[in-house]
C-alpha cells in the first residue's frame, strides 16, 4: 500500500461504519415509507364568460411532494350518482399518471336517473420503479351541468 492509501483507509473504514449504522437505524431514504400528497383540492371550472357558464371539467390539484424518490403522481376517482334515490359509491379506479400538480377530469357526466354526480379523488405518488405510495385524503365535489 502507498502512504496515501494508508492514510485514507481509516477514513474509509469510518465512513463505511457510519453508512452501515445509518442503514441499520432505518435512516436510509429507501427504507422510509413514501409520503402521501397533501393539499388536494377539486373545483369545477374554469368559468367561460363567452358561454356564461362553467366548463364541463373538474380540476384536481395538490401540493408537490418533496421526496427524491417521487417520479410522478397517480390519480384515482370514484363516483356516486345523486338523485331521488342515491346510487352506490363506486370503488376507486385509476384515472391517470402525471408529472404535473393538477389533473383536468373531462370524463364527467350525468344521467336522467342521476342529474347530479358526486366525484371523489385521491392522489398517490409513484417512483421510477413503479412503487405506489399511500393515497392522499379524499376530496369530493358535486357536479351538475349548469347549462
Amino acid at each position: 500500500m502507498t502512504r496515501t492509501q494508508l492514510r485514507c483507509t481509516p477514513i474509509l473504514v469510518a465512513l463505511t461504519a457510519i453508512i452501515a449504522m445509518a442503514g441499520l437505524a432505518g435512516c436510509s431514504p429507501e427504507e422510509k415509507p413514501l409520503p402521501a400528497p397533501e393539499g388536494v383540492t377539486v373545483v369545477q371550472g374554469p368559468y367561460q364568460p363567452e358561454n356564461d357558464e362553467y366548463g364541463d371539467v373538474l380540476i384536481v390539484s395538490w401540493d408537490a411532494v418533496n421526496d427524491s424518490r417521487v417520479d410522478g403522481y397517480v390519480i384515482y376517482r370514484a363516483e356516486q350518482g345523486l338523485g331521488p334515490t342515491p346510487g352506490e359509491k363506486t370503488e376507486y379506479e385509476l384515472q391517470a399518471l402525471t408529472f404535473a400538480l393538477k389533473y383536468d377530469d373531462e370524463e364527467i357526466h350525468t344521467t336522467d336517473k342521476y342529474p347530479t354526480m358526486k366525484y371523489f379523488y385521491q392522489i398517490s405518488v409513484i417512483t421510477e420503479e413503479g412503487t405506489v405510495g399511500p393515497m392522499s385524503d379524499e376530496v369530493e365535489i358535486e357536479y351538475a351541468p349548469l347549462g
